[in-house]
């Protein structure tokens, strides 16, 4: 990425100043540039935001046990207002990681274990949910290895297509209807295609299952599981799954036309788990992960599956290297409502990344972004 390093500081220079690529004005920026970090953060910051349909971005670093915060543009077009390190962003697909945290809160209080049969937790009789003898664990619907199908419900065409024509709260509406029991339903027709545990597949319907099954493992719904082990154990009271609609806090997403797109708390069994949050409450996160203080945090951390060419999964989360072989532990998370998000961290770094934008441009300039800070820092 050196190229890049010396392209941009060129562009600084001569210009001084950032311009915004759609609407031509000085970038909004809290970053006051003191030190080599906030150096390095404002490089690939203005890179990132000098695109096309690019609207906010806040940044949240953990390094050597400080935490630095770091926003760009705007949290809603033509306010001028910067966002900030407590404004509520959807998750996107991190939430998976929430989701696999408290299965292994499930395991460290003894409630189950990873390697269980998922119709021990299921009522009734469900012989569709083996391959060949093999049943589904509870680590096969942590790591994607199920074979279960990425959806539980095959709606008509025609539904699909009346569907298209609504707006997406009206979808949002549709969807809500599928709860619970639904699943539970569903999963009577449901076969897995191929022996659990074998074959990496990445699936948010078998998160869903396991939402369903935490939540029978504990008698108790899901958002008062997770968000009381969110306060407790992380002190994190601003992440959870519902929040209020009419909270000045809510940041305005937008798709990748720049249309804005309404916040909606996605409650249903059908569609993937969701999770709302704060960057100041995912450095929390971030801090936990790095410590593995807490034993479900480090038991999430553990390999439960790898493939011939090193790709590794614990449970939810992603385990990398970088081009210096240094491990890095991940997840991504895109969302329809107008967020893409990446959760970042080097183990063996004490450093973290959390990135959150609120436009849908592309999922991969936020890895681009990230390395290209992580690249400066490193010279």
């Amino acid at each position: 990425m050196k190229p890049f390093i010396a392209a941009a500081f060129l562009y600084l220079c001569f210009t001084g100043l950032s311009v915004d690529a759609q609407n031509k004005n000085t970038l909004l920026s809290d970053n006051k540039l003191k030190s080599r970090i906030d150096s390095a953060v404002d490089l690939g910051a203005r890179h990132y935001m000098d695109t096309p349909n690019t609207v906010g971005l806040s940044i949240g670093i953990y390094k050597d046990g400080k935490t630095y915060t770091y926003n760009y543009g705007e949290i809603k077009k033509g306010t001028g207002q910067l966002p900030t390190a407590d404004n509520f962003y959807n998750l996107g697909s991190v939430a998976k990681t929430f989701v696999t945290t408290m299965l292994a809160e499930a395991v460290v209080e003894k409630k189950v274990s990873l390697n269980d049969d998922i119709r021990k937790y299921l009522p009734g009789n469900y012989p569709n949910l083996v391959f060949n003898g093999h049943p589904i664990r509870l680590v096969d619907l942590a790591n994607h290895t199920s074979g279960l199908p990425g959806t539980a419900h095959i709606f008509p065409a025609s539904v699909k297509d009346s569907l298209r024509k609504l707006s997406l709260p009206d979808q949002l509406d549709f969807y809500n209807v599928y709860k619970a029991d639904s699943l539970l339903k569903d999963l009577h027709r449901l076969t897995p295609d191929t022996i659990p545990g074998t074959k990496y597949r990445y699936n948010g319907n078998g998160m869903m299952v396991l939402i369903l099954l935490l939540e029978r493992i504990y008698h108790e719904p899901y958002e008062q599981l997770v968000t009381h082990y969110l306060k407790t154990h992380l002190d994190m009271p601003d992440t959870k799954t519902h929040i209020p609609l009419n909270s000045t806090r809510l940041a305005q997403g937008y798709d990748r036309n720049n249309k804005p797109q309404p916040y909606l708390n996605l409650v249903d069994y059908y569609n993937g788990p969701s999770m709302n949050s704060t960057i100041h409450d995912m450095l929390k996160y971030i801090e936990a992960n790095l410590a593995e203080r807490d034993p479900a945090i480090k038991l999430t951390h553990q390999p439960t599956w790898k493939d011939a060419e090193g790709n590794t999964i614990g449970l939810g989360w992603m385990i990398d290297a970088d081009d210096k072989g240094a491990r890095i532990i991940h997840h991504e998370g895109h969302t329809g409502i107008g967020f893409n998000t990446l959760c970042l961290f080097y183990p063996g770094k004490d450093l973290g990344y959390i990135i959150i934008v609120n436009d849908n441009v592309s999922q991969e300039r936020l890895t681009d972004l990230q390395k290209n800070i992580q690249q400066y820092l490193d010279r």
